[in-house]
């Protein structure tokens, strides 16, 4: 029997349809000849998977919108979805769509309807040369950073849907056997559905020369590029750089580097300003399994520095990172499937080597034990302009045979950089400064090989300059997973939240129940 072909039907949504649109080729059958060729050989591993679902999610609150005077509610959520993985020879890449349709049982909200979308593709258009990444995510973020955090009830009115989509197509290739050549163009535009913080729209241009081939002791590039950043109430942002890059391989497991350049940026002044850059880098690879990068620049805001160290056994897997540099406020989020998928798709890459059944396993173990997909202890929240940050963030997990328990920390600063717009309307028209940390703890056990205990604990922290502007919350939960038939999940959680800060104090209890069917 010869293969089917699904026609995907895209989601009620423009920009949603244009990613399906752009990822499109990969559905599209191959000529007969081909296909008798591939049936008379062995048989492959399918490079396309594609997984519909459909949700029903019910919710009793004793305070739906998360206020100091609670009003309770019942709320129902029907959630159909939609799931793909491509692994072509042309289109590599994942796409994850859900559409919420809520209802308030007694009005605390309106009913209305929430889109959900991660999707990642790398395109190559002309083989080896020419190629396209497509980049969208679609969800709800915090508004504010003194608000309550998002992932509670639908109605929390810090909670607004937020939209980030990025094309950038780009040619890579090589001049004999000179140097390597990258020239790539980018545009991200990031919209959100509340008036009080501004839309961003970034273009950036790269140009890029090098050379270094496996296993040679030395190695150059030279990177020239352009941004502009347009804050829809704030002003446009350009800044145009360039760096040269000197690699020097030690030894197989260990590489220095360093850098040196000029940039030219109107971020601190009406006018633009003119600054040097001088820099240095490390990475440490001991082994396959053990990964330590270290990058430190001088720039016109001050120090810049990259940190990152990954590191898995058998069973557990170890992440952090250490960064601090520009946000645009368009990277608070990035399409995945999950940091908690990220961590076990790293665990288990040696034990499958096919992406596709590999990313079959994972999510079916998530599922099965009813954790999150997304350990993030807080997205981060909206803001109008750029701003110096620093982020710290720790990941880790445990496996064992029947449990898995996970921990996630997290620690930012932030600072606006543009000291000439006053008043933006977000935190910083009030605050120098706002920190944020946190930390979450999930635990999850299978009692028989249908069903799964799992708890967690959430903490929540956010402080301001301002006096008094200060929120701590807690959250503690307790769930059951299990299989109610075959491709049907069900889950049963309690929830009980504590906000105990001066800014928002509140308190909630919750029961949730959910249902959901694979297709």
């Amino acid at each position: 029997m010869k293969p089917t072909y699904r026609r995907v039907v895209s989601p009620p949504f423009a920009r949603c349809a244009f990613l399906l649109l752009v990822t499109a080729p990969a559905f599209v059958a191959r000529p007969v000849a081909a296909q008798q060729m591939e049936e008379s050989t062995e048989p492959r591993q399918p490079s396309i998977w594609m997984e519909p679902r459909i949700s029903l999610q019910h919710t009793v609150t004793s305070n739906a919108r998360l206020e100091a005077t609670p009003v309770s509610d019942q709320v129902t959520e029907v959630i159909p979805g939609l799931r793909l993985v491509s692994n072509t020879a042309r289109i590599k890449g994942f796409f994850d769509y859900s559409l919420r349709g809520i209802h308030y049982a007694r009005g605390t909200g309106s009913d209305h309807v929430l889109h959900n979308l991660n999707a990642n593709a790398v395109i190559e258009a002309i083989e080896q040369r020419a190629f396209v990444d497509v980049e969208g995510v679609v969800a709800s973020q915090p508004i504010s950073a003194f608000g309550a955090p998002v992932g509670g009830s639908p109605a929390n009115p810090n909670a607004t849907q937020s939209s980030s989509f990025r094309v950038s197509p780009y040619l890579r290739g090589r001049f004999g056997s000179l140097a390597d050549y990258e020239a790539r163009y980018s545009a991200q535009d990031t919209h959100t559905n509340t008036a009080i913080r501004s839309n961003i729209l970034t273009q950036d241009w790269l140009l890029r020369l090098g050379n270094r081939s496996s296993g040679q002791v030395l190695g150059w590039s030279v990177d020239a590029s352009q941004q502009t950043v347009d804050y829809s109430l704030g002003r446009n942002i350009d800044t145009a750089t360039l760096r040269a890059h000197l690699v020097y391989a030690i030894s197989p497991q260990i590489a220095v580097s360093g850098v040196v350049g000029a940039e030219s940026t109107n971020q601190l002044s009406p006018i633009r300003e003119s600054n040097s850059i001088v820099g240095l880098g490390a990475v440490w690879q001991p082994s396959e399994r053990t990964r330590l990068s270290f990058d430190h620049e001088r720039r016109y805001f001050g120090n810049a520095h990259n940190v990152v160290l990954e590191h898995r056994t058998g069973l557990t897997v170890w992440r952090y990172t250490d960064s601090q540099g520009v946000s645009s406020g368009q990277n608070a989020q990035s399409a995945s499937l999950g940091s908690l998928f990220d961590l076990l798709n790293g665990v288990y890459a040696r034990q499958e080597l096919d992406p596709i059944r590999r990313t079959q396993f994972v999510l079916a173990e998530i599922e099965r034990l009813g954790l999150p997909a997304n350990l993030q202890v807080f997205p981060d929240f909206l803001r109008s302009s750029s701003s110096l940050q620093r982020a710290q963030q720790l990941s880790l997990a445990f496996l064992g045979q029947r449990s898995m328990l996970t921990l996630a920390a997290t620690r930012t600063d932030n600072r606006r950089l543009d000291t000439i717009a006053r008043s933006l309307g977000d935190d910083f028209d009030t605050n120098t400064r706002i920190r944020q940390r946190g930390w979450s703890l999930w635990l999850a056990h299978r009692l028989t090989p249908n069903s799964s205990l799992n708890a967690s604990w959430i903490e929540q922290q956010s402080m301001g300059t301002v006096s008094g502007l200060e929120t701590r919350v807690r959250s503690l939960s307790f769930g059951l997973n299990t299989l109610l038939a075959p491709r049907t999940n069900g889950g049963v959680q309690i929830r009980r939240v504590v906000s105990g800060g001066p800014a928002i104090p509140y308190r909630e209890s919750a029961v949730i129940g959910t249902i959901t069917h694979r297709f």
